[in-house]
């Protein structure tokens, strides 16, 4: 029995059509700015202001008071809450004691805490064996070196240390 051609099977003697428009006749038919398909812009969407508005003058005299009283009343709730913001913390008296924002220590921390090692001669490490952690423990080096987090307790523990060994000169 004789093998039948592939469906897909383009004899030699015949040329393929170009899949993409070229002028250049290029048989790799890619896309260039002689032949470039117009490109048809977008419409842009309305902004929700745009659309506020629209919704203002097409809306009736009623419609438009009962917006304005809705605002207000919204107005007048968040003007009573705003005497006591919620997300604001209480500054401690002491903020000069304090030595990190968050988990990050402060610019001045760090200068405070690699002037008591340069006078002691410590590591990194060193401080934090002092501090009563592993001395392998990295955090306070990238905290220094790199400006990176540390964990709340070893905080505590460095503000105590520092204080204590500001104190004794």
């Amino acid at each position: 029995m004789p093998l039948l051609p592939k469906p897909n099977f383009v004899p030699r003697g015949k040329k393929r059509k170009l899949k993409f428009f070229s002028r250049t006749g290029s048989p790799l038919g890619l896309w260039t700015d002689t032949n470039r398909k117009p490109v048809m812009s977008k419409k842009e969407k309305p902004s929700p202001l745009k659309k506020l508005l629209k919704a203002w003058t097409s809306a009736d005299p009623e419609e438009r008071q009962a917006f304005l009283d809705l605002v207000s009343a919204g107005a007048r709730a968040a003007g009573s809450t705003a005497d006591k913001p919620l997300g604001a913390e209480p500054v401690p008296e002491d903020a000069a004691a304090l030595i990190a924002n968050g988990r990050y220590l402060l610019p001045s921390t760090i200068e405070r805490i690699e002037s008591v090692m340069r006078a002691r001669k410590l590591s990194p490490s060193g401080v934090m064996a002092e501090l009563g952690f592993s001395s392998r423990d990295a955090s306070l080096t990238r905290a220094l070196a790199m400006k990176a987090s540390l964990r709340l307790s070893v905080i505590a523990a460095l503000a105590e240390w520092l204080a204590a060994h500001e104190k004794h000169g």
